[in-house]
């Protein structure tokens, strides 16, 4: 065989495999798996388990710009937090009186500039959703009382030791950090 027949060959092949093949356009090409294999077994995508849509994308960083300055806020307020000794209950102080300051000088400046003050809207919170929000959370805290009690009764021993040694671990961790670093990370 000479070396033009081995080309020729090979671009032959290349070209069925393109699906370009004159002979019949409906054949697929011989290396192809309709069926594509996911890492660790996994049945569907990453961003399918994350839930799809923004949040996902987000998480995944295919929105490199929102993502980007979710992650620099982020990195501010832990600065702000950490670094400078900065605490919860004095930024939300501090930002409500900048924001009532703001407000203040903006409705009152209005009026020395021939202009309407903003209207704000009122704002009303049904009652429904905080009933619903605390249903939820009870639930949960009866769901993790339930499990400490099957665990501590000791009819479980290999879970038990794992509970035990998965909070030996998390407390290690947590001495070596601050909570608002943890909650970073």
């Amino acid at each position: 065989m000479s070396e033009v027949d081995g080309s020729e060959r090979i671009n032959e092949k290349i070209h069925e495999y393109r699906g370009s093949s004159s002979d019949s356009d409906d054949e697929k090409p011989l290396f192809h798996n309709s069926r594509k294999k996911w890492l660790f077994g996994r049945k569907e995508s990453v961003h399918a388990l994350l839930g799809g849509g923004k949040s996902a994308d987000i998480i995944l960083w295919r929105n490199m710009q929102l993502s980007g300055s979710i992650f620099a806020g982020v990195t501010v307020i832990w600065l702000l937090f950490v670094w400078m000794g900065y605490h919860l209950l004095t930024f939300i102080c501090h930002f409500l009186i900048l924001l009532l300051a703001i407000s203040f000088l903006w409705i009152n400046g209005a009026s020395f500039v021939n202009r309407s003050p903003p209207k704000f809207p009122e704002v009303f919170l049904p009652e429904d959703l905080f009933l619903s929000i605390a249903q939820s959370v009870r639930y949960e805290i009866n769901e993790a009382l339930a499990t400490f009690y099957y665990v501590a009764c000791g009819k479980d021993l290999k879970k038990f030791l794992m509970v035990i040694a998965g909070l030996w671990v998390l407390s290690v961790i947590g001495s070596l950090f601050s909570f608002l670093t943890l909650i970073y990370i």
